[in-house]
């Protein structure tokens, strides 16, 4: 089983620059054995808070189609003891990498940087903790065995905790198209005695 693993490293440093709301880059890993960066240590990426990492799955042409299967993976985040150990069991599952013969293009999963998730799959990052990725063969043996290759990037993100981007405030309309409560209570109670008043 051969295993692939992705360290993001977070870290706090937060400039006035950072403070000013900017739009949302976009990282992107090519997860496959062809990649030359994910063989380095120390490749590194900085993103910031609301910043996406893109993951690319495998990909084959139909004239690669009877080459082999191509490269399938199951992608978990990790502990940092599971990381070490290649152990997917000390994690959970984020994505799986089991159509490299997709149609039109490659499977893309993205993951979003952010403290808080209005998503009950979405995951919550914090600043000064390590995540970990691995990913292992869709065959997933029972027991793990050394990676044939290592994706150790870090990915630095600003000081989470710092972050407050400009809300707009919100005021009273004064169109007159939402009506106060006590205009409703009022309108509502004419309404009834009207209807008492006919019966």
């Amino acid at each position: 089983m051969a295993l692939v693993v992705l360290s993001l490293w977070v870290l706090t440093s937060l400039t006035w620059a950072d403070v000013i709301p900017v739009p949302a880059n976009r990282h992107s890993v090519y997860w496959n054995s062809s990649n030359i960066h994910l063989r380095r240590e120390g490749y590194t990426m900085q993103v910031n808070v609301n910043d996406y990492l893109d993951i690319y799955c495998p990909h084959y042409n139909d004239s690669q189609r009877m080459v082999g299967t191509g490269e399938q993976y199951v992608l978990y985040m990790v502990s940092y003891r599971g990381y070490r150990n290649c152990d997917p069991q000390l994690g959970f599952k984020r994505w799986e990498c089991n159509r490299p013969h997709a149609p039109h293009a490659p499977i893309k999963f993205s993951e979003k940087f952010q403290r808080y998730s209005a998503f009950s799959l979405g995951y919550e990052f914090h600043v000064g903790q390590e995540y970990y990725y691995i990913s292992s063969d869709v065959d997933n043996e029972p027991e793990p065995t050394e990676p044939d290759y290592t994706l150790r990037p870090g990915l630095k993100i600003d000081d989470i905790d710092e972050f407050n981007p400009f809300v707009p405030k919100l005021e009273k309309s004064v169109s007159g198209s939402s009506p106060s409560r006590d205009r409703l209570l009022l309108t509502v109670t004419m309404l009834l005695l009207a209807a008492l008043f006919i019966s």
